[in-house]
């Protein structure tokens, strides 16, 4: 569990690098290009998004998928007409979209494996 004393920076550090150069909304160095007014959900909810996927030992993508719906999404501001995510409904939500990415940036940077569970 992150207690909010933790350094995010090596975990934002692994995801920008592995995320953001193939972001639609990133360039080639891993620069954001959304508009300040949207913010990433990689970055805005980076303490959240990490504590979840910590919390899933499955090898299954769909399990993480699952808890990142329940306790990031479910918490996101972008919310669309049905109550579900309007950006996730456009294929637009970074974390959704690159999901697999960012659990290997997690691994990475923790040492934990999902062919270790």
């Amino acid at each position: 569990m992150i207690d909010g004393t933790r350094d995010l920076g090596p975990m934002r550090e692994a995801i920008r690098l592995r995320v953001c150069p193939l972001c639609l909304d990133g360039s080639e160095s891993g620069e954001c290009r959304l508009d300040q007014s949207r913010g990433c959900p990689l970055d805005t909810h980076l303490e959240l998004i990490v504590d979840t996927i910590l919390s899933v030992r499955s090898r299954r993508l769909a399990d993480y998928l699952e808890a990142v719906e329940r306790d990031v999404c479910s918490r996101c501001e972008t919310p669309g007409p049905s109550g579900g995510c309007r950006l996730r409904d456009r294929g637009e939500c970074s974390l959704c979209l690159y999901l697999p990415l960012v659990i290997e940036a997690v691994e990475d940077v923790t040492g934990r494996s999902l062919i270790d569970v």
